[in-house]
């Protein structure tokens, strides 16, 4: 007979307290064995001079960045995080202006998208169009064996909303998924009637697995990735238990745009709702960020952003940016610890396209200061306390989100995890050293995911199917803080 208590809250608070302290205990007992004593906070603890920002403004857009610790460890392996915050602030006291916008709903309308997400999606452009003003154009693509522009790109006056209501109540589904030919004609529409002064988008809607034409996931992102010389944002909506989120978070990344996933396709009118209001209040378009890094750095990420390297410059595009919009972005970069002293870490600067179709760009003096020390102690003093944290919660979870949702994936959940364990107990020992203390509330989210994960109803394919999805959404959105409105 088993002496075990049943399960009850306060058991399962009593476990999850019994795990953290013998977290901490294998803290103690590993800082041991190295020789580094685990260190209180000091009840006056000197005063770090903390890494530096640098900033510039011209006209409406801010662009700043800063490190989360001021120095790498001599014969350390020199990694260190770069905030990066890009924001769009209104002009003076002048009222925020509307800008037109030419929106283009790119539909799959493939046999699986029969019943309730067809008819959601249906729902969902109807309550979009209502939206619009006459200076808007809107256009339909849609897309199953074949594709079909079911709406042309038109201003939205009040007899084409009529006309548009009837056509879209007129879409039914059946067929394959030629996912190519709906990007080929939402890009036709786009760019053969572009006009400066205002601000495109494109939104894919896909549930399934693109099956007819070039499906290949490098095809896919290419034609994704002509939205760049078109300077327009394409974001993609994955719905629906059967899409494949690798391609769709790729086609939105080649887009430089956001990636959804929803259930529950009921939501799909909120999505709409945040990606229109992003487009009319655009304040600059194309954005694109390069870095030159300095000899022996290496730019390793930036917030999971596809890299781009041209000779000694690595650069990234993040899409468009809004008016009262503020993006962080982490960039993830490696120093060289060979010798002591100081570091250049290079130089960063931002082009963007104003809605008057004008190339800009926007340079930092430099890169925040870095230096190499010899000992542990300058080392970890050297951290920005806000901005390391700021990170852990942002970039650090974010990550750890996305490579859990890999190996749910491949249906692993024993290594997803093992995957948390590892960053709980790495992070604990981090805290332990740069802050002299473990911040239980920077753990928190990442004990609550191992709960989730390792709960038995993780063990079912399809629960790990499902949170596959949700967790490649949320660490993208984690790490790409304000990307969405």
């Amino acid at each position: 007979m088993s002496n075990e208590a049943p399960s009850t809250p306060r058991n399962r608070s009593a476990r999850a307290r019994t795990r953290r302290i013998a977290l901490l205990g294998a803290l103690v007992g590993l800082t041991v064995a190295v020789g580094v004593a685990a260190r209180r906070p000091p009840p006056q603890p000197p005063v770090i001079t903390p890494p530096q920002a640098t900033a510039i403004t011209a006209g409406p857009i801010q662009l700043s960045a800063q490190l989360d610790r001021s120095s790498v460890l001599r014969g350390g392996d020199g990694q260190l995080r770069a905030e990066l915050v890009i924001a769009g602030q209104a002009q003076g006291d002048l009222p925020l202006a509307t800008v037109p916008t030419d929106l283009v709903v790119v539909l799959d309308r493939s046999g699986s998208m029969q019943g309730e997400p067809l008819h959601f999606a249906r729902a969902a452009v109807l309550e979009l169009i209502g939206q619009l003003t006459p200076l808007d154009r809107f256009a339909l693509v849609t897309y199953a064996s074949d594709g079909e522009i079911a709406i042309p790109l038109t201003q939205a006056t009040p007899s084409a909303l009529r006309g548009w209501r009837d056509r879209i109540a007129g879409v039914f589904a059946s067929g394959g998924t030629h996912m190519a030919q709906g990007l080929d004609l939402a890009h036709g529409l786009v760019t053969s009637s572009q006009r400066a002064g205002r601000a495109p988008r494109v939104i894919l809607i896909s549930d399934g697995h693109a099956n007819q034409g070039d499906y290949s996931l490098a095809g896919l992102r290419g034609r994704a990735g002509r939205s760049l010389s078109g300077e327009y944002v394409l974001s993609s909506v994955g719905v629906g238990a059967g899409f494949d989120e690798t391609v769709m978070a790729a086609v939105a990344d080649a887009g430089t745009g956001n990636f959804y996933y929803l259930p529950d396709i009921a939501s799909l009118s909120g999505v709409f709702a945040a990606e229109f209001a992003s487009a009319r209040e655009t304040l600059a378009s194309a954005l694109e960020v390069a870095i030159t890094p300095g000899s022996g750095v290496v730019v390793e990420s930036a917030a999971g952003y596809p890299l781009e390297r041209n000779g000694q410059t690595v650069s990234f595009r993040p899409g468009d940016l809004a008016v009262g919009q503020e993006r962080r972005i982490w960039i993830g970069l490696r120093a060289p610890t060979g010798a002591e002293g100081e570091i250049a870490l290079g130089e960063l600067s931002l082009a963007y396209t104003s809605l008057d179709g004008e190339r800009h760009q926007l340079a930092l003096p430099s890169l925040p200061q870095l230096a190499c020390v010899p000992g542990e102690a300058d080392y970890f003093a050297s951290f920005d306390r806000e901005v390391y944290k700021r990170g852990i919660r942002s970039e650090g979870l974010g990550r750890l989100q996305e490579q859990v949702a890999a190996k749910l994936r491949a249906g692993d959940q024993a290594e997803a995890v093992s995957r948390v364990d590892g960053y709980l107990y790495d992070l604990a020992i981090e805290q332990q050293r740069a802050l002299g203390y473990v911040d239980e509330e920077a753990l928190a989210p990442a004990e609550s995911l191992r709960a989730t994960v390792a709960a038995p109803a993780a063990a079912a394919p399809p629960v790990q199917n499902q949170l596959g999805k949700q967790l490649l959404e949320a660490g993208r959105d984690q790490r790409r803080a304000g990307s969405k409105r």
